[in-house]
């Protein structure tokens, strides 16, 4: 109360610093405009062929089409790709009059040849077949204008538009496959080469015969190789590398014992339960009808499961990292496997009145297969709404908990020849089991389970967060933590990490991975400086901190040529290698291949018919570069020393037998053509991107 009577005093001062605090944000706005060129290519994701990608387009396509996926950014990830696609394809259609009728989109939406999205989007989980009925009942709404909910219209929106997409590239795909094709001359040749045979001696000298001591390298040689190598060595885009420290969250001895106790004192109660499902349920535990092999149990408890008596109980113990109590709650003789037949009629998310028709279907079919009005494949393959139905509803023969748990119990609890109705998440089911088959007369058990992780308790967790930022406030530069790293910590680097990724080293996906990247790519970080925040990554299962990271920027490798730094790692076994061929070279003098083997206590092999295509050398791999060089020599004649894949050769040629007829040709015309054909798919579309000027400002929104 004292406080509002001060501001009611006070009104005017209140009035001028809203006052300010109003012009301050307009001020900042029209600054912001000026730096941006206007509000509009502030919500510009990016631009592609021209076209600008709004931000709230790309946020309503993600939320139509992925709402509830676990993945976020590898569904941004393709979500991006796609308009990028669309935007270039949009762009060719304009120019050459490609586009999708009304009647060929009605086909690929709910026609005979659906397309692939389309299919994805509709099948059914049980059964890998297309809802067709779920379809059926899309398009009436459609037709009759009757459909109600928002979502499902956005949804449906943004499929048709990547069904569209997809047809005008396909279309475009074509076109450009067609117009490929291959000159006899190229034919005849390859036909040629490919079944052309040399038979000659080559001798390997591997790389290994010069030890690393022998050889010293220099930031030139490193330069040489990346120059050499250009074009495997060079960065499309500006790419940073990030040194890290993982500090892993460990539960203690104590914190484990704890756990223990817990679940002893709930196993007491665990073996006095008359109802297993229940008490698993309210009690973190897990329990199925399935009856299990002796071999498919786990842990301590396969050797102990033929000891316990019904209702007994075994635990704890550790198993995979957790503390299990089990209750062996029955055990008996189950079929290894079933053969069953079913018909369904489908239920739309549980809907009540037609969970009620499609029960009434059932028993009215019931009664006729039992009356003998009709055989079960008969009336299978004429109403169920599935794939089997096509197979008289044969499912074939599966093992148990291969079925949704309804359906498995009523199959591997019942009798050879019975019918059974099951209700399940896809509709009503009537079963027939056709066969139960037995391997053997062993016993199966059904077993209960209690469950506690073994992770780090609350004051496990704060000590180990102290601890990394009481370390974080010590150590301010990588060069501290490179001095940290010399300790107890071990220190390592993520390398080539571009700012729209968002995995992070071997510690995954996620937001922690995205606000690490995230942070090495602000224009205030710097070469050298570390993050003053601790990131840290979650068990997202129970819930507990499992690492803490403290991350510093090692460098920056701009667009281009790669620094010798950033790749000095992953190439110095190759420049390694090169070393040493030089070496190795200068004491392979000479042509008589016995003699230079003997220098270097090595045999000389034979290799018979190897074509140029295959290059692949007994006990050598493949050696293109050598291969190519003897089929340029003459009978008896041997070629200078060759670096190859894994050591340097040597060869001389002992003999070539040509192709028999060039015959063969147009075989080889029409397989290369296809071969062609086959790569646009994927060649087309990365060529185009290539050509079409892609602004990918993602950064600056996730």
């Amino acid at each position: 109360m004292a406080l509002i009577g001060k501001i009611r005093k006070n009104m005017w001062l209140v009035i001028v610093l809203l006052a300010l605090a109003l012009a301050g944000f307009i001020i900042m706005d029209m600054t912001n405009a000026n730096n941006s060129g206007s509000f509009g290519s502030r919500t510009t994701i990016g631009e592609v062929a021209g076209e600008k990608i709004d931000y709230m387009d790309f946020q309503r396509a993600e939320s139509a089409l992925y709402s509830g996926s676990g993945d976020v950014y590898g569904r941004r990830n393709s979500l991006w790709n796609y308009f990028i696609e669309n935007a270039i394809i949009d762009k060719i259609a304009e120019s050459t009059g490609l586009g999708v009728g009304a009647e060929e989109l009605n086909e690929l939406e709910f026609g005979v040849n659906l397309s692939p999205l389309v299919q994805s989007f509709y099948r059914n989980p049980q059964t890998g077949q297309v809802d067709r009925a779920q379809l059926d009942e899309i398009k009436k709404a459609i037709d009759e204008g009757t459909v109600s909910n928002p979502e499902f219209a956005a949804r449906f929106n943004e499929l048709r538009k990547q069904v569209i997409k997809t047809q005008k590239q396909t279309k475009l795909n074509n076109l450009v496959a067609k117009s490929i094709y291959t000159p006899t001359w190229y034919a005849e040749t390859m036909d040629k080469l490919n079944n052309e045979s040399a038979t000659f001696e080559y001798l390997k000298v591997p790389f290994e015969s010069v030890q690393d001591s022998e050889i010293k390298l220099t930031d030139e040689d490193f330069a040489a190789y990346i120059k050499e190598n250009a074009v495997k060595y060079t960065n499309e885009e500006e790419v940073r590398n990030i040194s890290y420290i993982v500090f892993d969250v460990k539960p203690t001895l104590e914190d484990s014992m704890k756990i223990k106790d817990e679940l002893s004192a709930l196993a007491t109660e665990f073996a006095k339960s008359t109802n297993d499902s229940l008490f698993t349920a309210n009690n973190n535990g897990f329990y199925s009808n399935n009856y299990s092999k002796k071999d498919d149990l786990t842990g301590k408890l396969k050797d102990t499961i033929t000891s316990l008596s019904v209702g007994q109980v075994y635990g704890p113990y550790i198993d995979n990292n957790t503390y299990l109590v089990a209750k062996l709650v029955g055990k008996k003789v189950v079929a290894d496997s079933a053969k069953a037949s079913h018909i369904l009629r489908s239920v739309t998310n549980g809907d009540p009145l037609q969970l009620a028709a499609a029960s009434k279907y059932i028993d009215s079919l019931k009664t006729a297969i039992t009356g003998g009005t009709i055989s079960f494949a008969d009336a299978a393959t004429a109403n169920s709404q599935d794939g089997s139905a096509q197979k008289g509803g044969d499912l074939g023969t599966f093992a148990p908990g291969a079925m949704v748990p309804p359906f498995n119990d009523a199959v591997f609890n019942g009798k050879e020849g019975s019918l059974y109705t099951v209700t399940t998440e896809f509709g009503v089911h009537l079963i027939k089991v056709e066969k139960l088959i037995y391997t053997n007369n062993e016993s199966k058990y059904n077993v209960a389970y209690l469950a506690k992780p073994i992770i780090p308790s609350e004051g496990t967790q704060n000590a180990m967060e102290d601890k990394v930022m009481g370390l974080l406030e010590t150590n301010k530069t990588l060069e501290d933590l490179n001095k940290l790293a010399s300790g107890d910590f071990k220190i390592e680097t993520a390398g080539g990490i571009k700012k729209n990724d968002y995995t992070f080293a071997t510690l995954g996906t996620g937001q922690t991975s995205r606000d690490i990247i995230r942070w090495a790519f602000e224009d205030g970080t710097d070469a050298g400086e570390i993050s003053s925040t601790m990131y840290t990554y979650t068990d997202e299962a129970n819930y507990v901190d499992s690492k803490h990271v403290i991350v510093g920027l090692k460098s920056i490798d701009e667009a281009g040529l790669a620094t010798v730094e950033s790749v000095k790692a992953t190439i110095e076994p190759l420049v390694k290698n090169i070393k040493k061929a030089e070496k190795i070279k200068s004491k392979m003098t000479g042509t008589d291949l016995n003699s230079i083997a003997s220098t270097f206590a090595q045999t000389v092999a034979t290799a018979e018919n190897v074509t140029f295509g295959s290059a692949m050398l007994p006990d050598a791999g493949q050696e293109p570069l050598l291969v190519g060089k003897v089929f340029a020599l003459n009978a008896g004649a041997a070629t200078t020393p060759i670096v190859g894949n894994t050591g340097v050769y040597m060869a001389k040629l002992l003999s070539k037998t040509p192709a028999t007829s060039e015959a063969g040709a147009f075989g080889s015309k029409m397989q290369l053509t296809q071969q062609a054909r086959m790569q646009v798919n994927y060649k087309l579309m990365e060529s185009l991107k290539k050509t079409n000027k892609v602004e990918d400002n993602r950064f600056t929104f996730f």
